[in-house]
């Protein structure tokens, strides 16, 4: 269906015993133009129609996002149901916001006690790169987590969600623009 750039991976590097650093990256080619995908990214009517619940962006450097997916939510990948078993209710700012390439933003799941242990506050980036005529990669990278979550369950959650962001994305993009 979707050709995924590369597997999906875990990539964890260790600056020193005491703070390793860890990320999850992934990324797909998109049939669309940058352009096209990056205001679906960064639109807020854009966005609500392949990011269920609600996402509410105020897309500038600052500005504040908050994503509401709802239990219950189901998404299709690969040909298999995804179904959320709970709310998930985030909020952050926006860090950085390159038109047509980049934003990245902090973000942390509202609905939960804030505990570097079991929800830490996290960083997600969305990288947009044309490669060819009608061909862009997206790559979306959830870092800043210290490893040392009580379960992985961020990794977990990550490891399951990112694809399925990147599914929606490109099924909603495919061939505009």
């Amino acid at each position: 269906m979707f050709k995924y750039v590369c597997p999906s991976e875990l990539m964890m590097s260790i600056k020193d015993e005491e703070e390793p650093q860890t990320e999850v990256r992934k990324s797909i080619v998109i049939e669309s133009t940058p352009e096209v995908i990056f205001k679906a990214i960064t639109n807020q009517r854009e966005l609500t129609n392949w990011l269920p619940d609600l996402s509410i962006p105020e897309p500038r450097i600052g500005g504040k996002i908050s994503i509401v997916c709802r239990k219950g939510t189901r998404w299709q990948v690969n040909n298999e149901t995804k179904v959320l078993d709970k709310d998930y209710f985030f909020e952050g700012i926006i860090q950085e916001l390159i038109p047509n390439k980049t934003i990245s933003f902090t973000i942390q799941n509202v609905t939960l006690p804030e505990d570097p242990e079991t929800n830490p506050e996290y960083t997600e980036t969305w990288n947009i790169e044309e490669i060819d005529h009608h061909k862009t990669k997206v790559e979306l990278i959830q870092s800043g987590f210290t490893g040392k979550e009580k379960g992985m369950i961020r990794f977990e959650d990550a490891d399951m969600g990112l694809p399925i962001l990147l599914d929606q994305l490109a099924k909603y993009c495919k061939g505009r623009g």
